[in-house]
């Protein structure tokens, strides 16, 4: 009651007895909060797909794969252009030992008229060519992946190949196939280091010098030239050097994996040019050699270099095995303005064999007011060292002298 005292220490007790289930509540509570707010951050941590602590674990990335289909011509071509490929067929006439590669009636600017329709009319400031191929803008891939196919040159040497600018040139490669179900091989591509651009090859497309074929483990030929000596910047090379250049070769499969790259050196040897010129070229280093007849009979070869009528020869391959070893080319032209109009006849004779005997084959490249005709054919045995300056269809020995063709020649102004 009012006025009554409270006995010492009852009140203090009393205080302390009730605080510790406050602090103990307070302390649950804490817990509490703080376990759920752990659970909700664990919840967070692998249940959100941006979280920086979550490590994705990524394969390997996919190869771009690289379009291989190259039309070889446009599927219609223009009538005229048939009508002229008749007429050329009616100007040249092969010989019985030799077989037709291919006539082109515009040349290589037929060739690279049907190149630049492929792409679409794109242009590139490239002056090589090859045979069947479409040129790219851009670099080809770098890098080779695993599990790529594989490239090897069946003729590697450590002599740069020769070129004949305006003749087609040869290079021998066999592809393998890569490893899986995508691992046939889909073509080539080529790059002419330093200059623009790189090729693209179908494994099998047929052009206007053949078919050509690069599927598998078959051997093939790719076919490329140039115009003129031209280096890489666009200018032309010194017109008494030859120019040195390096061609990159890789294989790519379905999948679009590429081969390590292999390179083969090229020598392009500054020849004459003019209304007509005359290339051979040979698969072995020996010893052939190119004969033309002009209108008038005059022969030029290498036992009379300068005609009276105008034709030169001005390179001359492996003479008697042991001279200009290695160029496996030969050339004859008659200057611009020079070549006489009428019936010309080219003959190649197997003067003797640096090669004991073995089988070679041989190109001869027509360039006649600006159309081209190739043809090919091939000797056997030792050779003869007989000069061929007369029609050898009579002879009956084919692995001596062979008449590849008989062409007319009109002024080049006259020309369909």
């Amino acid at each position: 009651m009012k006025g009554e005292s409270i006995p010492e220490g009852e009140g203090a007790e009393g205080g302390r007895s009730l605080a510790v289930p406050i602090l103990l509540g307070l302390l649950l509570l804490i817990l509490l909060v703080a376990g759920i707010g752990g659970a909700w951050s664990l919840y967070q941590r692998f249940a959100s797909d941006d979280d920086p602590a979550v490590e994705e674990i990524e394969g390997p990335t996919p190869v771009e794969p690289i379009e291989m289909t190259v039309p070889s011509a446009p599927e219609a071509p223009p009538l005229d252009l048939e009508a002229r490929r008749e007429q050329m067929r009616r100007r040249y006439r092969p010989g019985p030992f030799v077989d037709v590669v291919g006539m082109l009636p515009g040349g290589t600017s037929d060739l690279r008229r049907m190149a630049a329709a492929h792409r679409g009319g794109r242009t590139i400031d490239n002056p090589w060519l090859v045979v069947g191929a479409e040129l790219r803008a851009g670099a080809p891939p770098a890098d080779p992946q695993p599990g790529a196919p594989g490239l090897r040159l069946t003729e590697p040497s450590n002599a740069p190949l020769t070129v004949v600018p305006g003749a087609p040139a040869l290079i021998p490669v066999a592809a393998s196939s890569g490893t899986g179900s995508d691992g046939a091989v889909a073509g080539l591509l080529l790059e002419f280091v330093d200059y623009p651009g790189f090729f693209v090859l179908p494994a099998v497309v047929e052009s206007e010098l053949g078919t050509i074929r690069v599927a598998g483990v078959e051997e093939a030929e790719i076919q490329f030239g140039i115009d003129a000596p031209v280096l890489p910047n666009g200018q032309p090379a010194p017109a008494d050097k030859e120019m040195y250049a390096t061609v990159r070769i890789a294989a790519v499969d379905t999948a679009g994996r590429t081969s390590p790259w292999v390179e083969r050196r090229l020598q392009v040897m500054p020849t004459g040019t003019g209304d007509v010129e005359v290339s051979l070229s040979m698969t072995e280093t020996t010893d052939l050699d190119l004969y033309v007849v002009s209108p008038t009979g005059v022969v030029v070869y290498y036992g009379n270099t300068d005609g009276a009528t105008g034709g030169h020869l001005d390179l001359d391959a492996n003479a008697a095995c042991s001279s200009n070893m290695g160029t496996d080319n030969e050339h004859i032209f008659w200057p611009r303005g020079r070549a006489p109009a009428g019936t010309y006849q080219v003959r190649v004779s197997h003067w003797r064999s640096c090669i004991g005997g073995r089988p070679v084959d041989y190109r001869i490249t027509v360039r006649n007011c600006g159309e081209t005709a190739v043809f090919s054919g091939s000797f056997t045995g030792e050779g003869n060292s007989d000069t061929c300056d007369r029609d050898p269809s009579g002879a009956g020995d084919r692995n001596w002298c062979q008449r590849v063709v008989d062409f007319d020649v009109t002024p080049c102004e006259q020309q369909p």
